[in-house]
């Protein structure tokens, strides 16, 4: 067998690196995945591989584990677009019933979600085969130190959307078929975290931030990008207003840990989520967006850790389970043996928050990404009159040098307000931070007070549309004044540990907000005041009771 990857990294030997496929999947048989010699097994291995869970299949999955004596709670998520219902098993033991009974124990809570989008399926099969390692006493310090909240099949319209031939992912190599990005009402529900327009995100918002109040997210994706030599990348909350100590943790300690476990151990290696892109010559890499929209940036939001998880769909799907698997289980183990840590660190970044606007601090409006220095990266080799069909993976890479832009500035940083003021006749909005469980409290008398307005210059509206909705943006200037605040008006201090969810949510000038998904009702007429203001000073008989 050719030398391994990880022999050679280790070695820093880069400037030229031959893979061989057969050495980079690493895995025979699926079934070779698991420890236990025992059932019950998923469809991907029960078919060697070539097909994935069906929503019937995931729950006879879930009712054998379940009749085996395994210590788990099985119930519903909610309801899809489509009328199905969403699996959700919690794995505990001694059994909990909500957050705040977990925490009582000293455990912290994981939530494990995966197939968000429908044709990307190997976290579903993988979350499957963890939780029956964790229930077939596999993984003890799990049951020990943690509680998990699982949703194996969350998109589960765009899973069951299959048919004869059907390929939403040309290039991906197996299984085959696999079902649509979206729900039955065509939403994106990685773009949904905010704006909370699917039943499928009003559940996890009442299901899972409300009861369960997650330490950890874990998102399990497949990505179809830049044709690397990784067999996964991965990304903590992008933002770069997201708490300082949760940044730290997750980039410097959690993720490294994790990355050389898995390289030193299981051969696999992973890198940070992006893509690679050519500009004067110079190539750089860089991840997605920084908005709050996405799970786990909401997560970092929402002072919590949030953990992406991308396999590499160019390989085979038997290898992106291994590699989905060995990823989750890692950084859960991880998490597992710091829990004390993990639970500080949440606890200490909520009451950071609570003070954002007490001690002066800003948030960001706009972001861009900043340069981490060159590192080599490993890219498919270009072969002059080779061309590597489309779904297989490379079988030769080489080193390249990128500047890696995987973090975020923010070069507009507004102070936090004491609050935002909402009118009483935007009743969808009202509604909204009310499923985000953001402190509020509704006026019983007119109240004067000094806010800040922004009066429009321009308010546009895009003629397509984008998630169900067109996009608004505004612009104007900030004018300090008194405003007459109405008996019914709803005002929303900052000084609560979902702060930062509440100015992506009400911040008139925020690019993921109210405003931008035309959630208002209010027109926003140019030379008028956003409906929403900036409040300067809350006087105590408006706080919340």
């Amino acid at each position: 067998m050719a030398q391994s990857v990880g022999s050679l990294m280790l070695r820093g030997d880069l400037t030229l690196l031959m893979l061989v496929l057969f050495h980079l999947i690493g895995c025979g048989s699926v079934k070779e995945l698991t420890s236990e010699p025992q059932g019950p097994w998923t469809r991907a291995e029960l078919s060697d591989a070539k097909q994935t869970s069906s929503l019937a299949d995931v729950n006879r999955f879930i009712a054998e584990l379940k009749s085996q004596g395994a210590p788990i709670t099985v119930s519903t998520l909610g309801t899809s677009a489509g009328g199905l219902e969403i699996p959700l098993v919690v794995l505990a033991d001694p059994p909990c019933l909500d957050g705040t009974q977990a925490r009582a124990s000293g455990r912290a809570v994981v939530y494990l979600q995966a197939n968000i989008h429908g044709g990307e399926v190997e976290g579903k099969e993988a979350a499957q085969m963890l939780l029956r390692e964790a229930c077939q006493g596999d993984r003890p310090l799990w049951l020990e130190n943690l509680v998990i909240v699982c949703v194996p099949i969350y998109n589960v319209d765009g899973n069951e959307a299959l048919g004869p031939g059907l390929r939403q992912r040309g290039h991906q190599d197996g299984p085959d078929p696999i079902g649509r990005r979206t729900n039955d009402d065509r939403l994106d529900l990685n773009r949904d975290c905010l704006k909370a327009d699917s039943p499928e995100m009003r559940a996890v918002l009442a299901k899972i931030w409300k009861v369960w109040d997650p330490h950890l997210v874990l998102d399990l994706h497949t990505t179809n990008g830049t044709r690397h030599g990784y067999s996964l990348t991965y990304s903590p909350p992008l933002g770069a207003d997201v708490d300082a100590e949760i940044q730290h943790w997750s980039k410097e300690v959690l993720l490294p840990a994790v990355r050389e476990k898995l390289r030193e151990k299981h051969d696999i290696l992973t890198f940070d989520y992006g893509n690679s892109s050519s500009r004067g010559g110079e190539r750089s890499w860089s991840s997605f967006s920084s908005l709050p929209r996405y799970v786990t940036n909401h997560a970092g939001e929402r002072n919590r850790f949030g953990i992406l998880s991308e396999a590499t769909s160019f390989l085979p799907f038997a290898h992106r389970i291994k590699a989905t698997s060995l990823f989750t289980a890692t950084v859960i183990d991880f998490v597992a043996d710091h829990v004390e840590e993990v639970l500080r660190i949440c606890q200490s970044a909520d009451r950071r928050s609570e003070l954002l606007h007490a001690t002066g601090a800003t948030l960001g409006l706009e972001f861009e990404t900043r340069s981490r220095g060159i590192q080599a990266l490993l890219l498919e080799k270009r072969i002059e009159g080779r061309n590597t069909p489309a779904h297989k993976g490379p079988q030769e890479v080489e080193s390249i040098p990128h500047d890696v832009r995987a973090d975020f500035d923010a070069p507009v940083t507004p102070p936090i307000p004491a609050g935002w003021l909402i009118p009483a006749e935007e009743k969808d909005l009202i509604e909204l931070i009310g499923r985000h469980q953001l402190h509020h409290h509704v006026l019983t008398e007119e109240i004067l007070f000094p806010v800040e307005s922004l009066w429009l210059t321009t308010s546009t509206v895009a003629k397509r549309s984008y998630q169900n909705r067109h996009n608004r943006t505004v612009k104007g200037e900030l004018v300090e004044e008194n405003h007459l605040a109405r008996t019914g008006d709803v005002l929303v201090p900052s000084a609560q540990p979902q702060a930062r969810i509440a100015f992506w949510l009400l911040d008139p000038q925020s690019p993921d907000g109210a405003t931008t998904w035309s959630i208002l009702d209010d027109p926003h007429w140019p030379g008028t005041a956003h409906p929403i203001r900036r409040i300067l000073q809350i006087y105590p008989s408006t706080t919340d009771e």
